[in-house]
């Protein structure tokens, strides 16, 4: 039997009502006993139906039942009349067909529901650990991109040094206020050579290292100008790199030379260390 449809079909509201036969009326007591979605359903009619009786009343002004017993011994002085005092009786409580019983949900539905809920909480599980994936992926690819941006800019930045040293020395070399000083080998290194680009006139000196061999550990170059007579420190320097490096200005200088000296340089030339010389003039 179709519950649904025997609920929905008016018959529960008409028994409520006290509108149904006898026979009518105990069929409906028999399946409400038998089953529980009628016997709920009952009960929740009555329940409405009684919220709404008592919300619909309207209570009697003072005096009205004194009155009316009043019209009442006027018209019939034999009649036995109640005191006027007396009440009338509170109405019977709509009470229901059968005890209340707490909801529960059909053990159908709540399987359901349970499984509505672990399936839930697997995809939640699940997009929660593909999103943190991704996150990871991506923290990944930004921290290499970073360190691939700072490699990019240390290589930009030294190509723009070494781009900078070739037009500082290309103007060395197109300038004529320049003159170059060769510088031969000597004893120590009897193939080296070396070039000083002096400007007299400002008195700045570049220089060329050339093909001076690698200063061993611990020591360095240092180079020399011969002025009046005296050796004068123009800088020290380390043979590599093919720019050239700026040193110290010199003034009247008649010739160049450069020595082996330990690492910060000398205050005077190591004369047996001397590795390179040239006539400024």
């Amino acid at each position: 039997m179709d519950i649904q449809a025997y609920i929905s079909s008016g018959i529960l509201e008409s028994y409520v009502l006290g509108e149904l036969s006898p026979s009518d009326a105990l069929q409906v007591e028999e399946m409400a006993a038998r089953y529980p979605e009628v016997r709920e359903e009952l009960q929740l009619i009555e329940e409405t139906l009684a919220g709404i009786a008592q919300a619909a009343a309207v209570t009697p002004r003072p005096g009205l039942r004194a009155s009316i017993l009043e019209n009442i011994a006027a018209a019939a002085p034999d009649a036995v009349v109640p005191p006027a005092a007396a009440e009338p009786a509170a109405a019977a409580p709509v009470r229901p067909l059968q005890p209340a019983e707490p909801a529960v949900l059909p053990q159908k539905q709540y399987s359901w529901l349970m499984a509505a809920s672990i399936g839930l909480a697997i995809m939640s599980s699940l997009a929660a650990l593909f999103f943190w994936s991704r996150w990871q992926d991506t923290e990944q690819r930004l921290a290499s991109m970073i360190a691939q941006n700072a490699v990019m800019v240390q290589h930009v930045s030294t190509l723009e040094n070494r781009t900078q040293g070739m037009e500082q020395t290309l103007a060395v070399l197109t300038d004529p206020s320049y003159k170059a000083v060769p510088m031969a080998g000597l004893a120590p290194a009897p193939d080296a050579q070396a070039i000083v680009y002096w400007n007299p006139a400002s008195a700045e000196v570049y220089l060329n290292a050339g093909s001076l061999p690698a200063a061993p550990s611990g020591k360095q170059y240092q180079l020399w100008a011969i002025v009046d007579g005296k050796p004068v420190d123009a800088g020290i320097f380390d043979a590599t790199g093919l720019q050239l490096k700026k040193m110290r200005q010199i003034q009247n200088a008649s010739a160049f030379a450069v020595t082996l000296e330990p690492a910060g340089g000398s205050p005077s030339p190591t004369m047996d260390q001397m590795y390179v010389m040239g006539a400024a003039s």
